[in-house]
């Protein structure tokens, strides 16, 4: 009997299936994503507005290449590998939606001067090049979710035993992928956040994320965290290699449209110099770019006849020690970034500082901490849970320091400056080497949870199915039926503490999660959602790890509770608000889950 090409026999399944017309379609769309995306590139985006260069060539290039590279794969029947592509290049086409979005609102404050330089101060209206720009983002989003729905489905119906490799050479160089893949978006996002040129010209600002207006500054940090997210996810989560390159390929090409046109401005306006932004984003882009480009070279050596628990025990180790060294470098940046000053002010007077650089203090030296366990190897099974809860705290302080840069430059009569009598005027202010530090270690944050999560993942692979939990329903282990009620009470306490305002004083408003929304509302976010999270997998988790996660959720919340000393200590008239009541009751719940799984530890 012949032997089928490697993917052969799941694609050709695919290919006689309904994915094939899914994929059809999803290609389809793509295309006419890309072309929207190029008449974008090539028509004025705004009225009486050129561009600084002659951008439209490489603009056009850049949008038709990843769906020539889809069409490329479909031509050879790589259907999955079509798909992961597209996936890829679908992963930062919403952030990059939401930052173009200021060029309808704001122009003047806006740097891209691939699609507009600006000559003075006016505003001109949007034209016709710029809604084709933003429905391509939205076609090129919608083919990635398409061609997602195919990869799931061919996933679901291929049989596991059809790969070629033993699952230990599969989880072998899906581990190298995700090693490769972290770093390259790590810098990648770096890049993103960071100023792309240095310039000359008094009306094309060079700025870095957190310095620009409010919708490029949501785009660019929706796609710094959607990049080592989704580097993770495509490495991850593909079973052949070839899936694998293509969805980082995918990934690599989004990130180049980004940071290729400012470089290339850079470099050939006479007015602009060339920054770390552009340069990080394209190396970034490189690095991901890297294992599709090289495909033909094995990434691991042959493990035939290898067991996969012989393979997965060694990589399980070396993902605690990458999660450890990453937490520790994390928490390394959030001190240094607490300790810098936030807001430096031109001339004589007093140099406010953000009331919230003693939390990210405090938030910096427990993951740090919590990483230097990690590197102990008989602590860490027990410590790496903990990681996965306590990164949070980072961008949940983080947050918070970085909006007091953004409230000293746009409304000074609000947020932590206004109770400071010595206040200086907004236009003598500017933002102090902390703000670099303080976003590097919110990035790192976030790398840290992809890394420690994917180690978790590693773990669970390597164990039996009855050592994961049994005695329980619908995958509740025997200790999370008992721990159910107070559980649900520390969700739902914890939504409380992190909606509700902890710090309370005359004139003072406090960000919250649905009213009085700003920056610190992204960090209450992700604080809660990792918290509610942290309860529910707990009560699937063995006993030793459920109380790692808990501990971990409680350090989150109690970092919360810690805002009022930390925090309202240098606002005048603070005093406690209802988020801080909900925190401590919160921190009591999560305790009294871990007294019950330590009980069922050691009956266990």
């Amino acid at each position: 009997m012949t032997a089928a090409p490697t993917g052969g026999a799941s694609l050709g399944a695919s290919e006689r299936g309904p994915g094939h017309g899914v994929m059809r379609v999803a290609l389809v769309i793509a295309l006419l994503g890309a072309l929207l995306r190029a008449a974008g590139g090539i028509a004025p985006v705004l009225e009486g507005a050129g561009h600084g260069f002659t951008s439209a060539p490489l603009l056009v290039v850049l949008a038709v290449v990843p769906v020539a590279v889809t069409w490329a794969f479909l031509a050879r029947s790589r259907h999955e590998t079509a798909a992961a592509v597209l996936v890829g290049a679908a992963v930062l086409a919403p952030g990059v939606a939401v930052a173009d979005l200021q060029l309808a609102v704001d122009p003047s404050v806006v740097s891209r001067p691939e699609l507009y330089l600006p000559v003075d101060l006016s505003l001109p209206e949007p034209r016709l090049g710029l809604w084709s720009l933003l429905a391509g983002h939205v076609a090129v989003a919608l083919a990635g979710l398409l061609a997602f729905g195919v990869l799931r489905g061919t996933r679901a119906e291929s049989d596991p035993l059809d790969s070629e490799e033993p699952d230990g050479a599969v989880a072998a160089w899906r581990r190298r992928y995700v090693l490769a893949a972290l770093p390259a978006a790590f810098v990648g996002a770096c890049g993103v956040l960071m100023a792309p040129f240095r310039s000359d010209d008094v009306y094309l600002l060079a700025r870095n994320a957190f310095e620009g207006p409010g919708l490029e500054l949501v785009g660019g940090v929706l796609c710094a965290l959607a990049l080592p997210v989704g580097a993770a996810l495509l490495a991850a989560g593909g079973r052949e290699a070839a899936v694998v390159r293509g969805g980082l390929a995918g990934l690599a090409l989004s990130l180049a449209a980004i940071g290729l046109p400012r470089l290339v401005a850079a470099l050939v306006m006479p007015s602009l110099q060339v920054g770390a932004g552009s340069v990080l984003a394209v190396l970034g882009a490189v690095g991901l770019g890297a294992p599709a480009v090289l495909g033909s070279v094995r990434l691991v050596r042959k493990t035939d006849g290898v067991p996969a628990g012989n393979a997965g025990v060694p990589g399980r180790r070396r993902w605690e020690v990458a999660t450890g060294v990453l937490a520790v470098v994390t928490g390394a940046l959030a001190v240094v970034g607490a300790s810098l000053p936030q807001v430096e002010v031109s001339g004589e007077g007093p140099t406010p500082q953000s009331p919230a650089r003693w939390l990210l203090l405090v938030a910096g030296l427990v993951l740090g901490v919590l990483g230097a366990a990690l590197l102990v190897e008989r602590l860490a099974p027990a410590v790496r849970p903990a990681v996965s809860m306590a990164w949070a705290g980072v961008p949940l302080a983080a947050a918070a320091v970085l909006d007091t840069v953004l409230t000293s430059g746009y409304t000074p009569s609000i947020g932590p400056f206004a109770q400071l009598p010595e206040y200086p005027t907004a236009g003598s202010l500017a933002s102090g080497p902390g703000v670099l530090w303080t976003w590097l270690a919110m990035v790192g944050a976030v790398v840290t949870a992809c890394c420690s999560v994917v180690a978790g993942l590693v773990e669970r692979e390597d164990l039996d199915e009855d050592e994961v939990g049994s005695g329980g329903t619908n995958g509740v282990t025997a200790v999370g039926l008992g721990m159910l009620t107070p559980l649900t009470a520390a969700a739902v306490l914890s939504v409380a503490a992190f909606a509700t305002p902890t710090v309370t004083a005359p004139g003072y408003v406090e960000a919250g999660l649905w009213s009085n929304m700003g920056p610190p509302t992204w960090g209450l976010a992700v604080a809660v959602l990792t918290v509610v999270g942290g309860c529910v997998l707990a009560a699937r988790s063995r006993p030793a790890r459920a109380v790692a996660l808990l501990a971990g959720a409680a350090c989150v919340v109690g970092l919360r509770a810690a805002t009022v000393p930390l925090v309202g200590g240098e606002i005048e008239g603070a005093s406690a608000g209802l988020g801080l009541w909900f925190s401590l009751a919160a921190v009591v719940a999560l305790a009294g889950c871990v007294v019950i799984a330590v009980r069922g530890r050691r009956r266990a």
